[in-house]
């Protein structure tokens, strides 16, 4: 029975990645330097691999404290967001990065001279190699997130105003709700205990909830 190359290799390995569905200047010094490190092993994808199987074998191979080893950023990751997670997974398990093309070295081995603007750049330029849109949907993803911070804040004034003892009419004044249904609709989401419309409201400093006139 065949084995697996995982089930060979020692620890701490370096191990490869090359995309050749692009065009590589001087693809055969990178895959030379590569041997050189050495690498165990190198991943190849090739044209009409849509589905770049090596490159997720690439990824499932890379064990923590191994050095994972690109031609460069933009030859290795489609869009924006693939290379944010590859770099979340090399942190979470202290995987070295280097990439050749683009003389990154996250120990600073290989390229000690390259500054910290260098790696940087390196990132920043993955938004235009890779189209606008992929950051675009990172930046929209962030947007939402401080949308929806922005949305629970409002429906936990909601609650505390009711709970407090606040009219409805009270409630949308401060909040900017139009509509009755709107702050029910909000009450009910969280199970808030809503008292009846007929119960008449009393609020006094320091007693809390007691009835309210809705």
């Amino acid at each position: 029975m065949r084995r697996s190359y995982n089930e060979y290799r020692s620890n701490m390995e370096y191990i490869g990645y090359v995309n050749t569905a692009y065009y590589i200047e001087q693809l055969e010094a990178f895959v030379l330097s590569m041997k050189q490190m050495p690498c165990s092993f190198i991943y190849y994808d090739e044209k009409g691999n849509g589905q770049r199987q090596n490159w997720k074998l690439f990824i499932s191979s890379l064990n923590s404290n191994d050095t994972a080893v690109l031609v460069s950023f933009d030859n290795a990751f489609c869009n924006f967001n693939e290379m944010m997670f590859f770099l979340k997974l090399c942190a979470s398990k202290n995987i070295r990065i280097i990439s050749l093309k683009d003389s990154l070295d996250t120990s600073d081995v290989f390229f000690p001279k390259v500054s910290t603007q260098n790696t940087l750049n390196v990132i920043a330029s993955m938004t235009v190699t890779k189209g606008q849109a992929a950051f675009d949907d990172f930046q929209a993803e962030l947007l939402s997130d401080k949308f929806h911070e922005k949305k629970l804040k409002k429906y936990r004034m909601v609650i505390n105003m009711y709970n407090a003892g606040y009219s409805i009419k009270e409630i949308m004044s401060r909040t900017g709700y139009h509509g009755k249904s709107n702050i029910y609709r909000i009450l009910h989401m969280f199970n808030v205990e809503l008292e009846y419309p007929t119960m008449v409201r009393s609020k006094q400093p320091g007693v809390g909830v007691i009835m309210r006139n809705l």
